[in-house]
């Protein structure tokens, strides 16, 4: 069990990734307490504005996330509550709004994993004033919850914190990997020490520059100038790295620059160059893989499809609503109308009723009694018409609200759109990266060319059927190695023993000459 929580701002952001349906296969919003809107834009925001009375500058939640080790099993739903709870206890966040929310995510692996995400308001709404809760040594706090935790429920404990091991430092005081780097291994899928690690090896396998720059271009890195530093990596995905940070350890500064000399800086391709030609060169991948038919819809392309279905389906659906929702509107409003105005005509009539005829008549007009109820009943109009107006104007402030509210959700709907969007575009830039990390094709001979036409297979599939039969035979005769199948040199001849006894000496150097 690993948590890592901080305070942060931007409710609408984390909404939007708290909401993301394209990195998760499944997102579930368990709970929402303390909030009228019972979705998280729309939670976040009232939390937000409840914030902008205090003393905070624009953090406003406090951000959990709790992931659990897959290989000891899932947490049911009464062992995460548990977990929240113990974690608001500690920090103090007790009967704070709260959002929950759990994502299945796809691992590298294939293999779906199950975490939790809360997130609290920080504004203390309990007393007179509003406040903000403080909330410090949280990364203390929440080791000694993971541990309790792990103790009672038999779980085992992360290697940064089993007893006996790193006492002075645990996995939540790591500074291997910051918040920029981890952004760079979701848009990559690369993580940091497999990239160090490469740059580490095309340094530590080669004795010269030339060499050096030439092992990382195999590898998806190209030596570049930087704005603010000397020598820069870019790799297939267009980000950008230091390359003193990449061989950090395994290399001086100094010693680097010396073995670069035949690369000056001001002699290298700028950062804007490099990656034009990196993004041309993914383009071009995509249409030779498309032109040879090597490739069919990706991963990637088959889930963007049916992202787009479903944000279609969204789109659809709120739009409905909205539809709905303006002639709910417009129903009411006539419907208000229709009653006031049968109201005045009942009135009205019942009024006409009443009056007097005859001597009668005559009588209130000489009296003046007619004169009083025309003035009451004068004063019952205009009260009345006071009365339909604020029932009009009260459905009319119900409809705007309304409104706003469906103005808000295409508001979210739209940022959550974005989201989606760009996390689609960096998994089809992660295949086009990966297309040119592959090997490429050896060309065919014109036979093999018709033969691909005549029995009706791919040019790839009858070259990998070749390769495996020519790999297979090779190996099988003991030439070949896990590298491939090595050429065979002809055995060279051997002189007899005899003859070799009788061969005159070789003439050496003269030694009188020599002294």
């Amino acid at each position: 069990m690993i948590l890592k929580g901080n305070q942060r701002g931007d409710g609408q952001q984390l909404a939007a990734h708290l909401t993301n349906e394209f990195d998760n296969e499944h997102v579930e919003i368990a709970d929402v307490r303390g909030a009228v809107a019972q979705d998280l834009s729309g939670a976040f925001a009232e939390w937000a504005a409840q914030g902008k009375s205090t003393k905070i500058v624009e953090k406003y939640y406090y951000h959990l996330s709790a992931s659990p080790d897959p290989a000891q099993g899932k947490l049911t739903r009464e062992q995460y509550f548990d977990l929240l709870g113990r974690v608001e206890r500690s920090l103090k966040l007790v009967g704070q709004p709260r959002a929950v929310v759990f994502h299945e995510k796809r691992g590298d692996d294939g293999v779906l994993r199950e975490h939790g995400h809360a997130v609290w308001s920080r504004v203390n709404t309990s007393g007179k004033k509003l406040k903000a809760i403080d909330i410090a040594h949280d990364r203390l706090k929440l080791r000694t919850v993971t541990r309790q935790f792990c103790r009672e429920y038999g779980l085992e404990l992360p290697d940064g914190m089993k007893p006996g091991k790193n006492k002075d430092r645990d996995i939540f005081n790591t500074r291997a990997e910051n918040l920029g780097e981890r952004q760079q291994k979701e848009r990559t899928g690369i993580p940091k020490e497999q990239r160090t690690a490469d740059i580490a090896a095309c340094w530590k396998e080669t004795n010269n520059g030339a060499a050096f720059v030439q092992a990382m271009k195999t590898k998806g890195y190209h030596l570049a100038r930087g704005d603010s530093r000397d020598y820069v990596v870019i790799d297939l995905h267009g980000e950008i790295h230091s390359l003193s940070r990449q061989l950090s350890g395994v290399v001086r500064s100094k010693e680097m620059k010396q073995r670069l000399s035949a690369y000056p800086p001001g002699k290298l391709p700028d950062v804007q160059t490099t990656t034009a030609f990196l993004e041309q060169r993914r383009k071009d991948a995509i249409r030779k893989a498309v032109a040879q038919k090597e490739t069919g819809p990706t991963a990637a392309e088959l889930r963007r499809q049916a992202l787009d279905q479903h944000q279609q389906e969204r789109c659809d659906k709120l739009d409905q609503i909205r539809t709905n929702l303006l002639t709910r509107h417009a129903a009411e409003r006539d419907g208000l109308k229709a009653a006031q105005h049968e109201q005045n005509t009942g009135i009205a009539g019942a009024r006409l009723q009443k009056q007097p005829r005859g001597f009668m008549a005559f009588l209130t007009r000489v009296t003046g009694i007619k004169l009083i109820v025309e003035v009451r009943h004068r004063q019952q109009d205009k009260a009345r018409a006071a009365g339909h107006m604020r029932q009009t104007e009260a459905l009319q402030r119900t409809h705007d609200r309304e409104l706003h509210d469906m103005d808000r959700r295409d508001a979210d709907l739209s940022r959550l759109e974005t989201r989606e969007n760009r996390s689609a575009a960096l998994a089809l830039k992660r295949e086009e990266c990966a297309l040119l990390r592959k090997p490429p094709m050896r060309a065919l001979a014109p036979e093999f060319e018709k033969a691909v036409k005549s029995v009706g297979m791919r040019r790839g599939e009858l070259q990998a059927a070749f390769e495996r039969a020519t790999s297979a035979r090779t190996r099988a005769a003991g030439d070949a190695g896990e590298g491939g199948p090595v050429p065979e040199k002809p055995d060279k001849p051997r002189a007899p023993r005899d003859d070799l006894r009788n061969r005159p000496p070789r003439p050496g150097p003269d030694k009188d000459r020599e002294r």
